[in-house]
């Protein structure tokens, strides 16, 4: 009995839509966790405290709040780079490992990822980021090689921002794309892709644009874009303001498809209502109504 009950747990499908209380609670916890780095607030999320939930949609969530906390610190890390410098090269001789920058870190509250950052800007005076990016993407190049091996330690600890991280957002995004276009085609859809849009000249495009328009619950669909995210009141906002009301004012209605999901306000907002439907999935086949072609016109 025990046994079955573990299995069905285990197999019980996450929540993808979020109440207005399940996601201020979310959001509280990221604000409030003390005593470790993202990634280990993401693990006591995941495995600890909301294990009813969508991980990825709390991985999304981690990252919004993460970047909305840090984006005001970068200055004042800046300020601060030569004691902070100093003391790395103080401690360093103390502790003969490679964790010291992700002890710093912690104890300072910030990423791994934006304390090499700011080290390397200062040890070796560069002024343009990608100098820093390129010492960032390849450690090795780095003339100490005890701060090499304390930079390469934190780019596999720091869970929200560094080259391994921006690469595995890329492909996860990537793999979302190619879902959609994969079950487009399987119900039927005949569409261009970025690519093709591209090609005839249009600047912003959604992932896919209906060659034929259909119906999905009453409502016309020309296009549908695929976000790998979790799709909160703000960052959804942003969307429209940055995609999705040019792709309604050139091609007209459409979905956009919030994998990981979104929050229970979201589909409301008044700001949809230039034709915009918001989903956790690809639309079902039974609510999708297509165009009937009449046979031997071309």
């Amino acid at each position: 009995m025990a046994k079955n009950t573990i299995a069905t747990s285990h197999n019980a499908a996450k929540k993808k839509i979020l109440t207005n209380v399940e996601y201020t609670r979310i959001c509280q916890f990221i604000n409030g966790y003390h005593g470790g780095l993202a990634i280990d607030c993401e693990l006591e999320m995941v495995n600890r405290f909301f294990v009813d939930v969508e991980p990825l949609a709390l991985i999304c969530i981690l990252q919004s709040e993460m970047f909305n906390k840090h984006r005001g610190q970068h200055w004042r890390l800046e300020q601060r780079s030569k004691k902070l410098l100093q003391t790395y090269e103080e401690q360093c001789h103390l502790y003969n490992d490679n964790a010291l920058l992700i002890r710093m870190a912690s104890l300072e509250n910030i990423s791994p990822i934006a304390l090499c950052r700011i080290l390397l800007q200062e040890k070796y005076d560069l002024t343009q980021r990608s100098h820093v990016y390129r010492l960032l993407k390849h450690p090795h190049l780095i003339q100490d090689p005890r701060l090499a091996a304390n930079v390469q330690q934190c780019l596999y600890s720091d869970n929200q921002e560094g080259p391994l991280t921006d690469l595995r957002r890329r492909i996860i995004g990537e793999e979302y794309e190619v879902k959609l276009k994969t079950l487009a085609k399987e119900v039927g859809i005949h569409f261009y892709d970025e690519q093709d849009l591209r090609r005839m000249g249009y600047d912003k495009t959604p992932d896919i644009k209906m060659i034929f328009p259909f119906l999905y619950k009453d409502s016309v669909v020309n296009w549908i874009e695929s976000k790998a995210n979790f799709g909160d009141p703000r960052s959804h906002k942003k969307n429209i303001q940055q995609q999705l009301q040019s792709y309604c004012n050139r091609f007209g209605p459409g979905i956009i498809i919030y994998w990981f999901g979104y929050h229970e306000d979201t589909p409301n907002l008044a700001d949809n209502n230039i034709g915009i439907t918001v989903l956790t999935d690809f639309p079902a086949r039974e609510d999708l109504v297509f165009m009937q072609l009449t046979e031997g016109v071309k």
